[in-house]
């Protein structure tokens, strides 16, 4: 039997979000490339169960996986938005990039945890990674393009010697709207 409070925590979230969710989307949002697919996959599984008898374990399993993935980056988002930049969201578009870096460390800290196995160091050079990134953040920094670099090199070296392939929920997500047709 399906726990439906789920369903009822994404409209109450849809709906206190609903002014950040809209702006980022209709200024088609650098900020929300990362997890737009998730989302709409997630909004359109929302209205078929609504419609749909036949609403599979699956469709469930997928939902609640979107939704609490988008939950958790956007929580990100605001917090940094009310945090440091005042609720400007003009001003936190600006730095996009560098927020997306910082989404994309927290992705990999998420998919260590998620392994069987995996070796503390790497999940304690991975979290040096996001605090460090997160300071320049909060004061308004410079981020070094050799952070891009950094991580990128980190994860790769982190995933090769796991024997781990990787694959961000955004491609996941994207190939499922494709099945779903709602590209």
């Amino acid at each position: 039997m399906r726990d439906e409070r789920v369903y009822h925590e994404y409209a109450n979230w849809k709906l206190e979000n609903h002014d950040l969710l809209k702006y980022l989307m209709d200024s088609n949002s650098d900020l929300i490339i990362r997890f737009k697919h998730v989302l709409d996959v997630t909004d359109y599984l929302y209205d078929k169960l609504i419609d749909d008898k036949n609403y599979t374990e699956e469709e469930d399993h997928i939902f609640e996986t979107g939704f609490y993935y988008v939950l958790d980056q956007l929580d990100q988002i605001n917090q940094l938005l009310k945090e440091n930049y005042q609720n400007d969201i003009k001003d936190l578009e600006k730095r996009s990039k560098d927020v997306n870096l910082l989404l994309s460390a927290i992705d990999f800290q998420n998919e260590l945890i998620s392994l069987e196995s995996y070796e503390q160091k790497d999940m304690d050079s991975l979290i040096q990674f996001e605090e460090e990134l997160l300071k320049i953040l909060q004061h308004k920094g410079e981020v070094p393009k050799t952070m891009y670099d950094q991580l990128d090199h980190m994860t790769y070296e982190m995933f090769q010697r796991l024997n781990v392939e990787y694959f961000p929920i955004d491609d996941i997500f994207l190939e499922i709207a494709d099945e779903l047709g709602i590209l």
